[in-house]
């Protein structure tokens, strides 16, 4: 017993991985990657699902004008537009009045923060007053909530 001969070699172990496992392997690695990514991406940005879903409202909206009288749309209107400004701005638009809501819109270049203005005192008078609107302004007054729901970076 003194000879290491007798000793048995060393086993080989199972093969590494085969091509078809390196490239699942890859696959899952790139798949966690890209979930990692996105997941950061969304804490980063947190309103983009909200504007996408006013997005979508708004479009709803818009189908539906033709059959809604001035106080209803602008109901629903002004409704949206303080919902994007409470997103894009993080101030509570959806509890504040017109006049209190227009000193916050200085970060908006001076045409956009007019016709805002204008859009929330227009959906005042309709709301409230029973004011009619012609279509002309109910169309821009759409684009303006439109560009405010699509405009990127200030989330």
């Amino acid at each position: 017993m003194d000879d290491i001969r007798d000793i048995k070699g060393p086993v080989a172990l199972p093969g590494g991985l085969s091509g078809l496992g390196l490239a699942a392997t890859l696959a899952l690695l790139a798949l966690l990657g890209l979930a990692v990514w996105r997941w950061r991406r969304e804490r980063r940005l947190p309103g983009r699902r909200v504007l996408a879903g006013i997005r979508a409202r708004l479009a709803a909206l818009e189908s539906e004008a033709a059959g809604l009288d001035d106080r209803d749309y602008y109901y629903r209107l002004a409704e949206l537009a303080r919902e994007a400004l409470a997103v894009r701005f993080s101030f509570p638009a959806t509890a504040m009045t017109t006049a209190e809501i227009v000193p916050h819109l200085a970060a908006l270049p001076e045409a956009e923060r007019n016709a805002l203005a204008a859009l929330l005192t227009r959906a005042d008078g309709a709301r409230y007053a029973g004011r009619e609107v012609a279509g002309v302004d109910r169309r821009d007054d759409a684009l303006v909530v439109a560009r405010l729901a699509g405009r990127r970076g200030t989330c």
